[in-house]
């Protein structure tokens, strides 16, 4: 292919009509076509001269550089000639673009390419360059003429936006709060940040281009997307105080949110941005505040309308007798009298119930070992639950002395079992265990705010019905009760509390429903009578180690606490939320994982279902269980395999530190 404005060809025509031409003639006919084509030629010189690009015209296939601009030697610093006798590879790694070292090489090659290299300078520099390649032909021989621009403030305003764009991700991923980004068309998400994922349970790749209907129930999704419309529609911040959210593993869990409209160069809003605050466990401790509260004021109403109450049933009961013993009454009037005294006589152990829950009742403590109690105790709790129930009791394996009145504690216990007994209306397995424990700060300020020590704990377990959240958070309140209208006064449970509360001590309860229900209760240890063993002291901290720990907890906040406890013991620690995770996790760390601390309910896999696969991979590897529940329970609703390594929650960081070490030393 000729290019029809090649100068060579123009002016062997312009000599060939000059030949046997005067003077004159060439003068007047040709010369100022010559001088006006030598004008243009200058031209188009001064313009590649002067272009802010490289200009390179190589042979084909040799990549000999037969032309090149002034800007070249500017930019580079070589002169024409050095350039003029060598190649374009020789002053660029084009050699190692594919495109453009096979459109120089090839004969069959495309006609053009674009290609990002290096060019190199005569001082031993160098600088990003675009080059653009474009083959073409003359006379025959084919070149391919390469523009060349710099590109270096290009390089460096993309490597300061990348920077900009990745110190702000940073931020974003960093700040304690929930960030999360929806486009206004459709609300499909289209950013979060690490906080967001934590929260949720969600990995980005599983949130991002979905909506709320994908990832949360029905109405969740709809209140969403309300607050969602209501903030691109009005322009302007929503601010929503509370908001329930489920997360992947089902658990409910609350927001702050703020919600505002994000705009485009236009003023249109394009996107919805969130800003939210994870409030469920502020939620927790205000609820908690507000029962304790509201427990404090129903215990002092009750006190008081017990203590004058039982003014009154006085009278009547006293009137009652004296009619009772009137030999002019007749038959129809005695049984009347009767009824009066039975209905009071209930009255009376009503006002004694009440006076129990408001702590009113005249408490009359000793030092004592709760582990007599329990076997002293158990007699009377086997003529209570009734023969389709077994009875088991462990106590611990030294005295644990506290300052009770004996009968009151009684009475948690019968009150415990008889709704524990009504509980497993097909029978099941009552567990009565008793334990040490030391109180740190942590736990303390879940259960009782100040309360750090030794505590003696008594474990009350049935294999029942269970109990879902909204009962749980209920089962103290005076008068609440699931029993059916006349089975029972709603007393028991708040008279247990009530006596709890008056020991200094306090109560938690672990349930689940279709698993069973777990009471314990944590009294502060005494001292030991005279002629006992002396008062316990704090056991030296237990030794750390480097081995690698995989915990699986489902509980975030627990999650986190495990992490902490073992990473300041020099452990390294792997996490996964759930079975499933924990199983992936432990494919991935190659065998460098030496114990799996895991909780024994979790999502996805099951405690039990989890170590069996991770057995099959690795049948060395220790594995240690946490759970609510007691060793009894879980074995007989064949939770795990018995004799399964087992800690009871909650467990206080030196238990756990202790158990670990002497697991991992055990392998070694």
């Amino acid at each position: 292919m000729k290019n029809p404005s090649d100068p060579s060809e123009t002016h062997a025509g312009l000599h060939e009509k000059l030949a046997g031409l005067g003077e004159s003639s060439v003068r007047k006919t040709y010369y100022p076509a010559l001088q006006a084509r030598m004008e243009e030629l200058e031209r188009l010189k001064a313009f590649l001269d002067h272009s802010n690009d490289i200009f390179f015209l190589v042979e084909v296939p040799s990549g000999a550089i037969v032309d090149v601009n002034l800007f070249a030697s500017t930019q580079m610093g070589w002169r024409r000639e050095e350039f003029l006798a060598g190649t374009l590879f020789d002053v660029s790694d084009l050699a190692r673009c594919p495109e453009g070292d096979e459109l120089i090489r090839s004969p069959q090659a495309r006609d053009r390419a674009q290609a990002l290299t290096a060019l190199h300078r005569k001082d031993g520099g160098t600088f990003p360059a675009e080059l653009t390649l474009n083959r073409m032909v003359f006379h025959d021989q084919a070149y391919v003429l390469a523009v060349a621009r710099d590109i270096t403030e290009r390089k460096r305003a993309e490597e300061a936006l990348r920077y900009s764009e990745n110190f702000l991700k940073n931020v974003v991923d960093n700040i304690p709060a929930i960030v999360f980004a929806k486009e206004a068309a459709e609300l499909r998400y289209v950013a979060l940040n690490r906080a967001a994922e934590e929260f949720l349970g969600y990995t980005r790749e599983e949130v991002l281009g979905r909506r709320d209907d994908d990832l949360f129930p029905p109405e969740q999704a709809e209140y969403f997307t309300q607050s969602d419309r209501l903030a691109l529609d009005t322009r302007r911040l929503i601010e929503i105080s509370e908001e329930a959210v489920k997360s992947a593993g089902g658990k409910q869990m609350f927001l702050r949110a703020k919600k505002l409209p994000l705009y485009d160069a236009e003023g249109v809003p394009r996107f919805v941005l969130g800003i939210a605050e994870d409030i469920t466990e502020r939620r927790r401790l205000e609820e908690q505040l507000l029962h304790s509260q509201k427990m404090e004021a129903l215990g002092q109403l009750a006190g008081g309308v017990a203590h004058d109450f039982n003014n009154i049933l006085m009278v009547i009961m006293g009137y009652a007798e004296m009619l009772k013993g009137d030999a002019a009454l007749g038959p129809a009037q005695k049984d009347k009298v009767a009824q009066i005294m039975e209905s009071s006589e209930k009255a009376a152990e009503l006002t004694r119930s009440l006076l129990t829950f408001s702590r009113k009742q005249i408490m009359i403590p000793r030092t004592f070992d709760l582990n007599e109690l329990i076997v002293r105790v158990q007699r009377f709790l086997v003529r209570i639950i009734g023969e389709d129930v077994r009875l088991r009791t462990s106590v611990y394996g030294e005295p644990l002395f506290a300052e009770v009145d004996t009968g009151q504690i009684e009475q948690v216990l019968v009150n415990l079992a008889t709704n524990a007994r009504d509980a497993m209306p097909k029978g099941g397995i009552l567990s009565i265990e008793t334990a040490h424990q030391v109180v740190d700060e942590a736990f303390a300020e879940q259960n009782l705010p100040g309360a750090r020590g030794h505590y003696a704990v008594i474990s009350v377990s049935d294999t029942g019905i269970g109990m879902d959240d909204r009962t749980r958070v209920k089962i103290f309140e005076p008068f609440f009760t699931t029993k059916e209208p006349g089975k029972g006064t709603g007393l028991g449970m708040a008279i247990v509390y009530g006596i709890v509360s008056q020991h200094n001590g306090f109560i938690n309860v672990y349930s689940e429903p279709g698993v069973g229900t777990t009471f314990r209760i944590y009294l502060p240890l005494a001292q030991a009578p005279a002629g006992t063993a002396g008062e316990r002291t704090d056991q030296a901290a237990p030794r750390g180690g480097t081995e690698t720990i995989l915990v699986a907890e489902d509980e975030p906040a627990l999650r986190k606490l495990l992490e902490t406890v073992l990473t300041d013991s020099g452990y390294t620690v792997l996490l996964a939320a759930d079975g499933r995770e924990a199983v992936e996790q432990f494919q991935r760390a190659q065998g460098k994982v030496d114990l799996v601390l895991m909780d024994v309910v979790m999502p996805q896999l099951s405690g039990k279902e989890a170590g069996e696969a991770i057995r099959a991979l690795n049948p060395e590897v220790s594995l240690l269980y946490t759970s609510g529940y007691t060793r009894d329970i879980i074995v007989t609703r064949d939770i795990l395999h018995e004799g399964t390594e087992l800690v009871m929650k909650p467990v206080q960081p030196r238990e756990l530190l202790s158990k670990v070490r002497a697991l991992l030393d055990r392998k070694q």
